[in-house]
């Protein structure tokens, strides 16, 4: 019984809300304009042991007050239901693996803030936007093949070397920045394989705290990127992800986190990278540079 008269209860009220709303005034819609903010694009500045300025932020995740308003692709104009000064904060996000429906906000960068006066059915934009990284991030390992040493060695595998080329036609460039090198693998027949590994060890935060590796790349050929990590005395090998051909310098943002959630006490973690050339192809050719291993500083 109790529960029959709790449901008529609901039900009432809902008649009763239907009512009042159909009895408000339908021409007055003008809650339901929004105001708009506009992004272009963001922009990243780096200190000195961060490496390049090279980015590849996609997406602003915008906030009012500190709610989610939306996660826009850029180019964005945001529609934003309010008006008056309001803060505005802006995550920048990227698509973790190069994949579109892995959208994430990329947790070592610094949100930006704004305070903005909004008109409702007008647009104020935003722009310029830059970030930075945040302070409590840490770079273990970077190579950008300025200098002669590298930091990767070829394994027994590699039929094939990692050079270093000046070609101002193959070296990867931005504005602003001072490039002269590129790291370069050629692969002259059907047969060749190339696989380098990181001359150091490296360990990987706990479980829970995420790895990324950054990385700029050119190539008509496959490239796998993955570790190598050390579990109970064993060295297993395993590959993370298989970067495609891309006909421009392009840059991706490698997850290396699932290694050490699966494996919590795995260690002594080398980053490997290889490819064997496509099937089809009799040669190819490979451009990396900029490469970055990067994750929170959880030293106490």
């Amino acid at each position: 019984m109790r529960g029959f008269l709790r449901s008529a209860f609901l039900l009432l009220k809902v008649f009763l809300i239907v009512v009042l709303l159909s009895g408000c005034d339908n021409n007055d819609d003008s809650i339901l304009v929004p105001s708009y903010v506009t992004i272009d694009q963001f922009s990243l500045t780096t200190d000195y042991g961060q490496g390049t300025a090279s980015h590849k932020i996609t997406d602003a995740w915008v906030y009012l007050d500190e709610t989610l308003i939306g996660a826009f692709e850029l180019p964005a104009r945001v529609p934003i239901l309010s008006e008056g000064n309001q803060n505005i904060t802006i995550r920048p996000g990227i698509k973790i693996n190069g994949i579109s429906n892995t959208r994430a906000i990329y947790p070592y960068l610094l949100p930006v803030t704004r305070e903005v006066r909004l008109v409702k059915d007008s647009a104020i934009s935003l722009s310029p936007v830059s970030t930075r990284y945040r302070t409590n991030v840490t770079f273990p390992w970077l190579e950008g093949f300025e200098l002669t040493g590298l930091t990767m060695d070829t394994t027994s595998k590699s039929t094939v070397p990692l050079q270093r080329t000046s070609d101002p036609s193959l070296i990867f460039s931005i504005p602003g920045e001072s490039n002269s090198f590129s790291g370069l693998i050629q692969l002259p027949s059907d047969t060749s394989i190339f696989e380098v590994v990181t001359r150091e060890t490296y360990d990987f935060p706990a479980p829970g705290s995420e790895v990324f590796l950054e990385m700029n790349f050119k190539t008509d050929n496959s490239i796998v990127v993955g570790v190598f990590y050390k579990t109970n005395g064993i060295q297993v090998q395993r590959p993370l992800l298989v970067l495609n051909e891309s006909a421009e310098w392009n840059k991706i943002y490698v997850n290396l986190t699932v290694p050490k959630y699966d494996t919590p006490g795995a260690t002594d973690f080398r980053i490997f990278i290889g490819a064997q050339t496509d099937e089809g192809k009799d040669q190819a050719t490979i451009l990396i540079d900029n490469l970055k291993l990067v994750h929170f500083n959880t030293a106490r």
